[in-house]
């Protein structure tokens, strides 16, 4: 049974805004079963614990009575971030200013990176509620130039890379006891996990800033 503080995490009323439920698998280190995560706009709840809308599987704990798990993303907060793939400087020693110019030479794969949940979930749950721009992973390419200028006696720095997003999350396991909760089940939330990820997008480039 759930104690007063996990009632009060699960609290429906709360802000919907970041919440989402994917309906694929979602693993968490604490189970031997496979979580499930549904997809709903509405947070209503049942028997005033779980939300609705969650995909539920069969858990087997060892008794006869049945119980059935589910899970649920839910974004902390998120932060812009780049994943540098190589860097360069141009040093303009003259007292007139020159076009600093930079050329990618190297080829790097840079895939989404997560400590809690599974890869294809989290995915298709940042894509929906962070940016429809993030993706699995992202490749860049060579011959891709830029160019800027530098000031007299001055320096600066080009880095060519993947622009992507820091994201901190939490994985909230929800278990139905006896039955399914649309069917009478006692359901509760069982426990939650902190996550973190940085999610690549489709956007690549260089960024220059003074050295």
């Amino acid at each position: 049974m759930a104690d007063r503080s996990a009632r009060a995490r699960s609290d429906p009323r709360r802000p919907a805004r970041w919440r989402s439920r994917i309906a694929v698998g979602v693993a968490l280190a604490a189970l031997t079963t496979t979580l499930t995560v549904g997809t709903s706009s509405s947070a209503q709840a049942y028997e005033g614990y779980c939300p609705s809308g969650l995909t539920w599987s069969y858990f087997f704990n060892g008794s006869y009575t049945p119980e059935f798990v589910a899970g649920e993303y839910v974004i902390n907060s998120v932060r812009p971030d780049f994943l540098v793939s190589e860097e360069r400087v141009v040093v303009n020693g003259t007292n007139r200013e020159i076009t600093g110019s930079f050329t990618s030479s190297v080829s790097r794969t840079f895939g989404l990176t997560f400590t809690v949940g599974t890869s294809a979930s989290l995915f298709g749950f940042l894509n929906a509620n962070v940016s429809a721009s993030i993706t699995q992973s992202t490749t860049t390419t060579t011959g891709v130039t830029a160019t800027t200028p530098v000031p007299p006696y001055g320096r600066v720095i080009g880095q060519y890379g993947v622009e992507a997003y820091a994201v901190d999350y939490t994985l909230r396991e929800y278990r139905s006891i006896g039955a399914l909760p649309e069917a009478g089940g006692l359901c509760y939330l069982h426990g939650s996990t902190a996550g973190t990820s940085v999610a690549p997008t489709a956007y690549t480039g260089w960024r220059v800033m003074p050295g």
